[in-house]
């Protein structure tokens, strides 16, 4: 299920203004994101950037500093960067995408993992979330489940 888009910018606020001007959109707080993230071939990194969800819906709207040589950079000559999905196993979810012909551009792939990109020759990224995994103020978006499941 596909719960967000998401841009990259250069800069946040110029970015919200344009997009929220535009759409009729108003945002969330800016978050400042700091967490450890690991290249496709393996290689760790600390990712460091700025982002906000619209606080208009059913889909997020996702916005975030671009982060040049990360997987957080979008394609050459867009900001679009990414559709975000749920899934309930990172690491699954990476064999079945190989088997469509995608390929893990970044983050880890562990069961446990908060979530990761794959890309296709299509030149955009899918970001696999692990719907187990707590976002705060993101709540409304997760999928329903019934009771006991």
């Amino acid at each position: 299920m596909i719960w967000h888009i998401a841009f990259a910018v250069d800069d946040l606020e110029e970015g919200m203004a344009a997009f929220g001007d535009a759409l009729n959109l108003s945002w969330n707080p800016i978050k400042n994101f700091e967490g450890r993230n690991v290249h496709a071939d393996g290689t760790p990194f600390t990712l460091r950037t700025r982002l906000t969800f619209a606080t208009a819906g059913p889909c997020a709207l996702e916005l975030f500093e671009s982060v040049p040589g990360t997987p957080n950079e979008p394609a050459r000559g867009t900001v679009f960067h990414h559709m975000g999905y749920w899934t309930e196993n990172v690491a699954t979810e990476r064999e079945r995408l190989e088997q469509c012909g995608w390929f893990h551009a970044g983050g880890p792939t562990e069961v446990e993992s908060r979530a990761a990109f794959f890309s296709s020759r299509l030149g955009v990224f899918f970001e696999a979330c692990n719907v187990t995994i707590d976002r705060p103020g993101l709540e409304r978006y997760y999928p329903l489940r019934a009771p006991g499941a």
